[in-house]
């Protein structure tokens, strides 16, 4: 009770303060304390390869003639959102390199080529990007951008006489200006032409996948079960069956000059046939069972998803719940019920290396570590780490080909 009686004057005050920097919010956000973000003055928060891979760009400053002053409101801008709305902005700069290559287009008077050349042949641009979201379609990335471009900081507010380095930022107030003519009540704010971009230091192949080979797809599109059908983007990798391979030492050139059908026996075919079978069997138990088979490889993936967090090495990360349940399951980490014993042919084949193991060092400098071993179904292994893969598409390339 007396807890209660310290938290009611604390309430009281917040209600009865001076106005509120974003008067709109719902009540319990003006009460819970704002996520704190670091705002170190001397701290650098250059963008990195690390942040994103999806932002916000909330606003951008152009040198035209002052250079330090355009980065320097633009790292102001960064400081601010940091330190009065909790948000993790980065500054980025960029130089555009005019290319006067180009004569323009028309003829003068005497029949030639009109020349034309840039005014400035190189033009620097300083960025501020809020937000770090994983996917273009993020609702958080929508609901951020939709409260950022009502945003008012001080650092770009300008006084009468005063002049900034923002760009489009005549062009702004032109727009608000026009519609206060008509009686539109829709005017923009200080940040009203922010949009959504990737973090331009990632490569574009980052943000593109590629599609698969137009025969892989042939190979795939008719089977029932192909993961190609599935209607997510991403899905849960549980088994896989390899063909052939070999090893070769670096410099190794290797040529296949051989042209042969495959057969029965072939292990390319023995994994498609393996990957076929475990599929059906999972979905015979009520799993959302793909296959997929490749030039080099068949397997089998569980699960449709849309959303993932892609990391910076390329590893992708589903975070839901079923997708949990997923790996869990059939993965080699955590036993679960008709998975959780060893194949006998696996408790035999450990049983032999570790005899071998102590065969040569059986001076006991060393000793044998337990591992993990894969949990099988119908008989066929599963994979020891199940992943999150990409859902195979046709090529955009292979679509417009067939057109």
């Amino acid at each position: 009770m007396q807890r209660l009686w310290l938290i009611i004057p604390t309430i009281f005050l917040l209600l009865v303060s001076g106005p509120d920097a974003e008067a709109g919010r719902p009540f319990w956000q003006k009460i819970v304390p704002k996520k704190q973000v670091p705002h170190d003055p001397d701290g650098d928060y250059t963008l990195t390869m690390e942040n994103g891979p999806w932002l916000i760009l909330a606003a951008s400053f152009n040198d035209h003639g002052d250079g330090a002053k355009a980065e320097q409101q633009a790292r102001d801008l960064v400081l601010e959102l940091r330190r009065e709305y909790g948000l993790a902005a980065f500054y980025y700069g960029m130089t555009f390199q005019m290319d006067d290559s180009n004569p323009g287009r028309g003829l003068d008077v005497y029949g030639s080529r009109i020349q034309r050349r840039y005014q400035r042949s190189r033009v620097r641009e300083h960025a501020v990007l809020v937000g770090e979201f994983p996917a273009l379609d993020d609702p958080g990335a929508q609901k951020l951008l939709k409260r950022i471009k009502q945003l008012a900081p001080e650092t770009l507010v300008t006084g009468e006489g005063e002049s900034t380095s923002q760009s489009l930022a005549n062009d702004r107030q032109v727009q608000n200006y026009l519609r206060e003519k008509i009686g539109s009540d829709t005017k923009k704010g200080l940040m009203g032409h922010a949009f959504l971009t990737r973090n331009p230091l990632l490569p574009k192949e980052y943000f593109v996948p590629q599609g698969i080979d137009e025969d892989i797809a042939k190979w795939n599109e008719k089977l029932e079960y192909t993961l190609m059908k599935c209607p997510g983007k991403y899905s849960i990798r549980v088994a896989t069956f390899k063909g052939r391979t070999f090893l070769k030492k670096a410099g190794d050139v290797i040529e296949e000059t051989r042209t042969r059908k495959a057969t029965k026996d072939d292990p390319l075919v023995v994994a498609g046939e393996n990957a076929h079978l475990l599929a059906v069997a999972l979905r015979e138990k009520g799993w959302e069972a793909y296959e997929f088979h490749g030039r080099h490889e068949s397997y089998v993936a569980i699960g449709s998803f849309n959303k993932a967090q892609v990391l910076a090495d390329g590893r992708i990360v589903v975070n839901h719940r079923n997708a949990r349940i997923i790996i869990n399951t059939f993965g080699a980490s955590s036993p679960n019920n008709i998975f959780n014993r060893p194949a006998p042919q696996d408790q035999r084949l450990e049983a032999e290396r570790k005899q071998q193991f102590n065969s040569l060092f059986s001076n006991g400098m060393g000793k044998v570590t337990e591992g993990f071993h894969p949990k099988r179904f119908v008989g066929m292994p599963l994979d020891i780490h199940p992943q999150a893969v990409r859902v195979p598409r046709r090529s955009i390339s292979s679509v417009y080909a067939r057109k």
